[in-house]
């Protein structure tokens, strides 16, 4: 058995997801501020509350356009379908962040300039949202067909239901409760829970395996999906609360509301670390964020190398051990073709 803990900056290297590092963190900003702005610890004017989210819309437009002049000014060859579906699916998901800005601009609106006016109904500002919950339907059955990942779109495709009960609510067509609203989510989460408890189970049951990547897996989706799902859990529970008992009390603030799903979004940037993934057509690099920067600056390569052991010493044998990152030839390389993993020799 091998009871050494490695702790490698080439992990982080190799996995590390830029997209969706922007992509809480940005919300996590905004969490944070609503929560404030609703306790009136601050008091904002609501652009600066949704500043984060417009300044990720920004990154992903401005990402997309240079993507853009890179694909006509260097097209792929006929032959690399996959550069091919890469860039699809990046013009694809700058549609849906558009879509979703529209609705951040709406309600903005009518949060800062039209709280109290009937004509501007929470319905018409929900509009962009419905039209996004079924772009991403079809966007998720795209994404299935050429093996592409589609969180934000699965998000989007079973929650309309949920996004028309919240209008018809807000507008009080409905008088229901809102433990009564907050039922499609209720069930949404009831389900994912069970994925929980099942990713859980998989890897207790694989703890002992002799396959470090394998068991590693495992571990890492049981992690993610449980800070994911157990703390937008009691944030539900907290938000369902708060609401039912607004016209009473106020005892409990949004803060407290919103920590849970704060400490979650925390939680999933740190994992994006680690999770691998990202659109090569990013700003038109062609390669991951953090290889394209091992490539423009070689004297990181070093410090990618550099890795903790803890623990009882590790075998000779070099099994085991993930190799480096990126050779300086491999570098060159880089420049006329297009590989997906590079490698960093390690230093003398």
């Amino acid at each position: 058995m091998d009871d050494t803990t490695e702790i490698s900056f080439s992990f982080f290297f190799r996995g590390f997801n830029a997209s969706k590092f922007v992509l809480y963190g940005c919300l996590l900003s905004f969490a944070v501020l609503l929560a404030l702005q609703l306790d009136h610890y601050i008091q904002l004017h609501f652009a600066f509350i949704f500043l984060p989210l417009w300044i990720c819309t920004g990154i992903v437009v401005i990402a997309a356009i240079t993507g853009v002049i890179s694909f006509v000014l260097k097209p792929p060859s006929i032959n690399d379908i996959q550069l091919r579906v890469d860039f699809a699916a990046m013009l694809l998901t700058t549609i849906e962040h558009v879509i979703l800005c529209s609705f951040e601009v709406l309600i903005f609106y009518k949060l800062e300039y039209a709280p109290d006016d009937p004509q501007f109904s929470w319905i018409f500002v929900f509009t962009p949202l419905f039209c996004l919950s079924i772009f991403a339907i079809s966007l998720s059955i795209w994404a299935i067909r050429h093996d592409k990942p589609f969180e934000l779109e699965l998000f989007f495709s079973i929650n309309i239901v949920q996004f028309v009960f919240i209008a018809f609510k807000l507008d009080q067509q409905i008088d229901w409760g809102w433990a009564v609203v907050f039922i499609p989510l209720w069930v949404v989460l009831s389900l994912s829970v069970v994925g929980v408890l099942y990713a859980l189970i998989l890897a207790v049951l694989l703890a002992r395996s002799r396959h470090l990547l394998h068991r590693r897996h495992h571990l890492y989706s049981a992690v993610f999906h449980t800070l994911l799902v157990i703390p937008a859990l009691v944030c539900l529970v907290l938000l369902t609360g708060k609401l039912e008992a607004l016209h009473q009390s106020e005892e409990i603030p949004y803060t407290v509301v919103i920590t849970p799903l704060a400490v979650s979004l925390f939680c999933m940037m740190l994992m994006a670390c680690g999770s691998r993934g990202g659109n090569i057509w990013w700003f038109g690099l062609r390669a991951p964020v953090c290889t394209w920067l091992l490539a423009a600056c070689p004297c990181i390569r070093v410090y990618a190398n550099v890795s903790y052991r803890i623990g009882a010493k590790r075998p000779s044998s070099n099994a085991g051990e993930p190799p480096p990152l990126l050779s300086s030839e491999e570098t060159e390389r880089g420049q006329k073709q297009i590989v997906q993993i590079r490698y960093i020799e390690s230093p003398d």
